[in-house]
C-alpha cells in the first residue's frame, strides 16, 4: 500500500436526481411493475447479474434471487420475466404487506413449501422471509441480528448470520443454511427454532454422529428430499453431506480436496471445488452446481460421480451444444422442473440461466442475455458502474486504480475524476502475458499492491488456483507468481511454480519484495527481487496458537509487517528480526473497545491494512461494515461505519454513515483515505475532516436507471 501524492483540482461528476419517467409512460404498471430492468419482456433479452438461488414451483414457473437487485424475479412459461418481490433498494421494509413493496438486502436461496408459499434467505438482513400465495411478505425467521442466539424460542426473535440456503419437508418445518454460523437450523410448525446441523465451528468432522454434534463449514445451498433427508452444500469443506431423517450425518461427495477429479469413481473420493448449490430427483441422483470447477455434477444411486455440464472452462461457448461440450462459469444454483425433464442451472458468471435437457442432452439459455452490465469508461466516474470493486493503490499521477472484480478489469480514476480501463478486456481469463495490459485477459481482478518504481502488481484466479500478475510502467503484463495449483508447495523456489490457496491480499516494500497474505496458509511468504519464494519469519511463526488465517498486509517506515489475522481476530507485528509480536485484538470475535487499548479491543475478522501518512494504522472490518484506525499510542478509534450495513452518509460524518463490505484502503499524503465500498459498488473517500463522500460508482451493480436526469456539477477532488 504505497502513499503518493493526492489528486488535482476538479473532479467532474453526475448527481442522479430521481426525476423519473413519469408513470403514464408505464405500459401495464401493475403486472409488470419495473419495465426499466426488462420486466414484461422475454427473459432472454434482460441483465442478469448476481443470481443467487432458484426455485421452480409446481406449475413450471422459475423464481430467481436476483441479489445485485434486491429483487426475487420470475419467469413464466411462456418465457416472459417479472417482479414478485423487492423494490430495488437495499434494506430491510415491508412486512405485512405486499412483497413488490419491500425491501430485500442480497437475495440468495429460495424454497417453496407444500402450500405454495415462496422462502427467501433475505442473507444480509440476517432473516428468512416468507412470500404467501396473495404476495403478502413477511418474516418467519431472524431478528437482523448477525449473531447466534435463539434456540428453543421463536424463529422471529434469533439471531441468524448471513443466512444462504433454505428447504422445506413435508411435515412444514423449515430448514435454514445459517452460513457464517456454521450451522443448519430448523424451524418448526409452530415457529420455534432450534439447531438441525453443526457445532458452529468452521471446520471438519462428525461423519457418522449425530449431525448436531458435526462441524460443517460455510453452508450454502440446502434441499430435503422427498424420504426426509437433507442434503447440505458444505461449501468450506468442500464436500456434499446427507442427514438422514435418524438425524445421522455423513459425506455422499467429495474428499474435502479444492480440485477436480474423481469423475467415474466413488463419489466421496471424488474433488470438489467450493460447492454451492445441490438437489435430488426422485429416483435418488444427486445434482451438484460445483462451483469453482465450472461444472454440474452428479452422484447416481450406486454413489458413482460424473460430470453433467462443464468442461472446466469458462468462456462462453454458445447455446444448443451437447452438455459434455458446453462451458459454465461458476454455477452457483441448480433446480429440477416439476417433470423432471429439465435441470436449470443459475450459469452465474456468464449472467444467464441455462436449461439442460434430459433427453436430448443439450444446454440452452432461458434468461439473460450475457451482458454484465459494464458502463462509464471515459465519462465520470460518479456515473460509472462498478461490480465487486476490491483492491485499491494510488499512482505517481495521483490517479486512482482499482480492481472491478467482475468486471475482470482494472480501472483507473485520474486527477479530473475521468474513468478509464487501465487493464483487461473484461474477457476473463490469464491469457496477453507479454503484451500491453490493456488486451489481456483477466480473471477476477482482487488485491493490488503498487512498487516503488511504478510497477503493479495485481493476484486474480488461475486454473483452481491463484496467481500473481506484474503490470510494468510501460504497460505490460507478466506472470509472476502461481502455479494454477491450490496448495502451499514450492517454498524457496521459483515463485512461478509454487501453489497457494486463497491470496487475500500483497504489499511490496521498498527494496521490491512482495509479501503474500494467504487465508488458507497460516504463514506470510515472500518474493524476493529474485522471484524466489519463501516464509517470513518462519520459526516465530511456528509458536503461535489457534487458527491463523492471514487476511490483510502493511508496512510501515522501518520496514516492520503488520498482518490482520481473521482467524484470531488479532493484529500480528513481524519485527525487523522476525519477531512475531501481538499488536492488537484480544481475540475476542465481537467488535468492542473503541477509545481504549487496541490490545484489549476485540477485531471482529480484520481486513485490509494501511498506514496514514501520520503513521497510524487503519483497519477494514468487512464483516462489521466499519473501518477503525490505531493511533500512535495504541488506541483504537471508530472511524467509518455505523456497524448496520447499508449506503447512507455522503456529506457528514464517516463516523454516522453506513458502509456495506468495505475491503481495500489506500491514502493519499495529504491523509485523504479512499477506499473501496464492495458491496456499494462504489469508491468513497474520508477527507481529513472524517467527511465522507463517494467518488466512483452508483447505487447498481453495472446498472444505470433509465429515465433519471443527470446534473452535472463540478467538485473539489479531493
Amino acid at each position: 500500500m504505497n502513499i503518493l501524492k493526492n489528486f488535482g483540482p476538479f473532479l467532474i461528476v453526475f448527481i442522479l436526481t430521481g426525476n423519473v419517467i413519469p408513470d403514464a409512460a408505464f405500459a401495464n404498471k401493475e403486472l409488470y411493475p419495473f419495465p426499466a430492468i426488462g420486466d414484461g419482456k422475454p427473459a432472454t433479452s434482460v441483465i442478469l447479474t448476481l443470481v443467487d438461488g432458484i426455485a421452480v414451483d409446481p406449475e413450471g414457473n422459475i423464481y430467481l434471487a436476483h441479489r445485485s437487485k434486491n429483487r426475487i424475479r420470475k419467469i413464466d412459461k411462456n418465457g416472459i420475466i417479472t417482479t414478485v418481490a423487492g423494490n430495488g433498494e437495499t434494506g430491510f421494509s415491508g412486512d405485512g404487506g405486499p412483497a413488490i413493496k419491500a425491501s430485500l438486502n442480497n437475495p440468495a436461496g429460495l424454497a417453496f413449501d407444500k402450500d405454495g408459499n415462496l422462502y427467501i434467505a433475505d442473507r444480509n438482513n440476517h432473516r428468512i422471509r416468507r412470500i404467501s400465495p396473495h404476495g403478502i411478505i413477511t418474516t418467519v425467521a431472524g431478528n437482523g441480528i448477525a449473531d447466534f442466539d435463539g434456540d428453543d424460542g421463536p424463529a422471529t426473535e434469533a439471531s441468524l448470520n448471513l443466512p444462504s440456503g433454505v428447504a422445506c419437508d413435508a411435515e412444514g418445518n423449515l430448514y435454514i443454511s445459517d452460513r457464517s454460523n456454521h450451522r443448519i437450523r430448523k424451524v418448526d410448525s409452530r415457529g420455534i427454532i432450534t439447531t438441525f446441523a453443526g457445532l458452529g465451528v468452521a471446520r471438519f468432522g462428525g461423519d457418522y454422529g449425530l449431525a448436531l454434534d458435526a462441524f460443517i463449514n460455510f453452508p450454502f445451498g440446502i434441499h430435503m428430499d422427498k424420504n426426509g433427508n437433507l442434503f447440505i452444500a458444505d461449501r468450506g469443506n468442500n464436500r456434499i453431506r446427507k442427514v438422514k431423517r435418524s438425524g445421522y450425518i455423513t459425506t455422499v461427495a467429495g474428499d474435502g480436496l479444492f480440485a477436480s477429479r474423481g469423475d467415474s469413481g466413488p463419489a466421496t473420493q471424488a474433488n470438489l471445488a467450493y460447492p454451492t448449490g445441490v438437489i435430488t430427483d426422485s429416483k435418488g441422483n444427486i445434482y451438484i452446481a460445483d462451483r469453482n470447477n465450472s461444472r454440474i455434477r452428479k452422484v447416481d444411486t450406486n454413489g458413482v460421480i460424473t460430470t453433467l455440464v462443464g468442461t472446466g472452462s469458462t468462456y462462453f461457448n454458445g447455446d444448443q451444444t451437447l452438455a459434455p461440450q458446453t462451458n459454465l462459469d461458476l454455477p452457483f444454483a441448480i433446480a429440477l422442473d416439476p417433470s423432471e425433464e429439465n435441470l436449470y442451472v443459475v450459469d452465474r458468471s456468464h449472467f444467464r440461466i441455462r436449461k439442460y435437457n434430459f433427453k436430448n442432452q443439450r444446454v440452452e439459455t432461458i434468461a439473460g442475455n450475457g451482458q454484465s452490465l459494464f458502463k462509464g469508461n471515459g465519462g465520470p466516474a460518479l456515473g460509472a458502474t462498478l461490480n465487486d470493486p476490491a483492491g485499491i493503490v494510488m499512482d505517481q499521477n495521483r490517479s486512482l486504480i482499482f480492481a472491478d472484480q467482475m468486471h475482470n478489469s482494472l480501472r483507473r480514476i485520474n486527477v479530473e475524476g475521468t474513468i478509464h480501463n487501465f487493464s483487461g478486456t473484461g474477457k476473463k481469463g490469464n491469457s496477453g502475458n507479454g503484451g500491453l495490459a490493456v488486451k489481456a485477459a483477466l480473471f477476477g481482478p482482487s488485491a493490488l499492491a503498487m512498487g516503488k518504481g511504478q510497477d503493479l502488481f495485481l493476484v486474480s484466479r488461475f486454473g483452481n488456483g491463484w496467481n500473481i500478475r506484474k503490470i510494468d510502467r510501460d504497460g505490460k503484463i507478466s506472470h509472476y507468481a502461481g502455479n494454477a495449483k491450490v496448495g502451499v508447495e514450492g517454498d524457496n523456489g521459483p515463485a512461478l511454480e509454487a501453489s497457494f490457496y486463497s491470496i487475500r491480499d500483497i504489499v511490496v516494500d521498498d527494496n521490491g519484495n512482495v509479501y503474500i497474505a494467504d487465508v488458507a496458509n497460516p504463514f506470510i511468504r515472500k518474493i524476493n527481487k529474485e522471484g524466489i519464494i519463501s516464509k517470513v519469519a518462519e520459526q516465530s511463526w511456528k509458536n503461535l496458537k489457534g487458527d491463523i488465517h492471514p487476511n490483510g498486509l502493511a508496512i510501515d517506515w522501518d520496514g516492520n509487517i503488520f498482518v490482520s489475522d481473521s482467524g484470531s481476530s488479532k493484529i500480528w507485528k513481524i519485527d525487523r528480526h522476525g519477531t512475531v509480536i501481538h499488536y492488537a485484538g484480544s481475540g475476542d470475535f465481537e467488535d468492542h473497545g473503541n477509545e481504549g487499548p487496541a490490545i484489549l479491543a476485540g477485531i471482529r475478522s480484520p481486513g485490509d491494512l494501511v498506514f496514514s501518512p501520520q503513521g497510524e494504522l487503519y483497519i477494514v472490518e468487512e464483516r462489521t461494515h466499519s473501518i477503525r484506525k490505531i493511533d500512535k499510542n495504541g488506541i483504537i478509534h471508530g472511524v467509518a461505519g455505523t456497524g448496520k450495513p447499508g449506503f447512507s452518509g455522503d456529506g457528514g460524518m464517516a463516523s454516522k454513515a453506513q458502509l456495506k463490505g468495505p475491503h481495500s484502503m489506500v491514502f493519499d499524503l495529504e491523509g485523504n483515505l479512499y477506499f473501496t465500498d464492495r458491496l456499494n459498488n462504489r469508491i468513497r473517500k474520508i477527507d481529513k475532516n472524517g467527511i465522507i463522500r463517494t467518488v466512483a460508482g452508483s447505487a447498481h451493480a453495472g446498472y444505470l436507471h433509465e429515465g433519471l436526469e443527470v446534473n452535472l456539477i463540478v467538485h473539489n477532488f479531493p
